[in-house]
């Protein structure tokens, strides 16, 4: 159904581009021959330079996506995990002179004692939750405490420069740039979120077919058929009203209402 719904959106767009092309051709061109092969002609071109723009950008794009994906993925898997400190202790004592403590884990450096602090609460970190993890994690002397959590309040991000000690927070999405890619070690997926289902093609049918869109189908043909006794592109307006007046008789039926309908709960 996705693939369907894939076709549909590429022949959408492809329509839409011709039909902006075919209103200006037809402006200027007076053969109905010429100015559809020449607006065919435009509505290739303009898809062929998108596409070819827009490939590597797509694909980068598409990796921030999974890696985010993937970034997310990790906190909620961590979060489940009753053992989350003995990863967080794998991570660093692969490079580090490490200590695994009830709540954290106390990396040792020879000029410095860094404490790291996992929050693993879907709740963004506010003020209190920082000060918090600042009092218990001054009995272990640190001089830089690192918290990871899962998002932050816009106003904690200024609040943490207000102690004496190094404060630093990383969200599920720094976590994963700064600890996980760096360290080159991940987390355990055993908890994933499930993806919202794109809009399949039964539910774009329903959401544009139904009985409270016919009006505003059949008062738009209206307008293009009052609009063609002005402009030269009186086949377009004449296909396009058409369409609409189509739309708006299809919407009239609502054939989409039984699968509206409620199922049974139990």
């Amino acid at each position: 159904m996705q693939k369907v719904s894939r076709i549909f959106q590429i022949f959408f767009k492809f329509l839409m581009i011709f039909f902006i092309s075919f209103i200006w051709v037809r402006y200027f061109v007076k053969s109905l021959l010429q100015s559809i092969l020449i607006s065919l002609a435009i509505t290739i071109f303009i898809d062929i330079v998108s596409r070819i723009f827009n490939k590597k950008k797509n694909a980068q794009s598409l990796l921030r996506s999974k890696e985010r994906e993937k970034a997310e993925n990790c906190f909620f898997s961590l979060s489940m995990d009753k053992n989350n400190l003995d990863f967080l202790f794998k991570l660093t004592s692969s490079r580090h002179c490490c200590k695994k403590l009830a709540n954290c884990i106390l990396v040792l450096h020879p000029e410095s004692r860094i404490i790291l602090f996992p929050n693993f609460s879907f709740s963004p970190l506010s003020q209190d939750d920082v000060v918090k993890i600042v009092n218990l994690a001054k009995s272990h002397k640190p001089t830089k405490i690192v918290i990871l959590c899962y998002t932050v309040l816009k106003e904690t991000t200024s609040f943490v420069k207000n102690f004496d000690i190094e404060v630093q927070v990383l969200d599920q999405y720094d976590t994963y740039q700064k600890l996980y890619k760096i360290y080159d070690i991940y987390p355990e997926i055993k908890y994933a979120y499930k993806k919202d289902k794109k809009l399949a093609l039964k539910d774009l049918a329903m959401f544009s077919l139904n009985r409270s869109r016919a009006k505003g189908y059949f008062f738009s043909a209206l307008i293009l058929i009052f609009s063609s006794f002005f402009v030269r592109a009186n086949l377009y307006y004449a296909i396009m009203s058409s369409f609409l007046v189509l739309l708006a008789l299809i919407s009239l039926y609502d054939p989409f209402s039984k699968s509206k309908t409620n199922k049974e709960l139990l």
